[in-house]
């Protein structure tokens, strides 16, 4: 499948539509669950179109527990079970794939393998972003790196590079060039014990929401052949997202 030719400020890898794109997803939670999903439908389509399609592994150690049912992408029968492990296995039946699920937690110093082309981060810890940004395995590496995150209603997505950047690439920075106040950010990330506390801290719809955002990157690269931004912060109950556009001079804001 051949990207069509568009002039953008940042252009796909070429190499993104020789073979099959290797992509990490972190976190198979509320965003997770539904990002998988939508790489999911993006590989059947690309695959129609003649494209090699995506090469899949899921991280997450974490079980399906209640306060997870409908307000993420699981059901009642997924009770107990790994959130990695039954995300990929249902995608897998379905569209036939062999996607890999981990059922453990990303170690940022020893899980990223050497042919990844993307990452996705979904998770809820600001320390991890800060973690895989400053890794030694990371920085030796290329790569591309979406990460997503949100607040009650508000989220945000960003595409940046991760490690080592080519003097042919265009520069992109990523979601720790932006906030590197991420660094020791102390969070309360207790889990909810019912749906209404889940739901008191968190609207049902901005996970899926977010995930729209990530699907829509994701597919201009692999079917348009690029980006004139980088991600977008949304706000559900203002309706509003605003794109992150690419720029030549890096002008980044440093979270409080």
């Amino acid at each position: 499948m051949e990207p069509q030719p568009r002039p953008f400020k940042f252009c796909t890898p070429s190499h993104w539509f020789d073979r099959p794109v290797n992509i990490q997803v972190i976190g198979v939670g509320g965003t997770g669950s539904e990002v998988l999903a939508s790489l999911a439908r993006i590989d059947y389509a690309i695959r129609e179109l003649g494209h090699p399609g995506l090469k899949v592994t899921a991280w997450d150690g974490d079980v399906v527990e209640r306060p997870n049912i409908g307000r993420q992408a699981f059901y009642p029968a997924d009770l107990g079970h790994n959130k990695a492990v039954v995300s990929v296995q249902r995608i897998n039946y379905l569209f036939g794939l062999d996607w890999v699920a981990i059922p453990s937690m990303f170690d940022v110093d020893e899980s990223l393998g050497s042919h990844c082309d993307l990452i996705i981060t979904c998770v809820d810890v600001a320390q991890f972003r800060a973690d895989l940004a400053k890794s030694q395995n990371c920085l030796r590496s290329r790569m591309l790196w979406l990460d997503t995150g949100n607040g009650s209603h508000t989220g945000q997505v960003i595409l940046g590079w991760l490690g080592q950047l080519l003097k042919s690439q265009v520069e992109l920075p990523n979601v720790f060039d932006f906030y590197p106040g991420l660094d020791g950010m102390q969070e309360d990330n207790t889990p909810s014990c019912s749906m209404e506390e889940a739901l008191a801290h968190q609207d049902l719809p901005i996970n899926r929401t977010v995930a729209n955002v990530v699907m829509q990157l994701v597919w201009s690269l692999l079917r348009h052949g690029g980006l004139n931004h980088q991600g977008a912060y949304v706000d559900i109950r203002k309706g509003t997202m605003t794109p992150i556009n690419i720029v030549q001079q890096i002008e980044l804001e440093v979270a409080a």
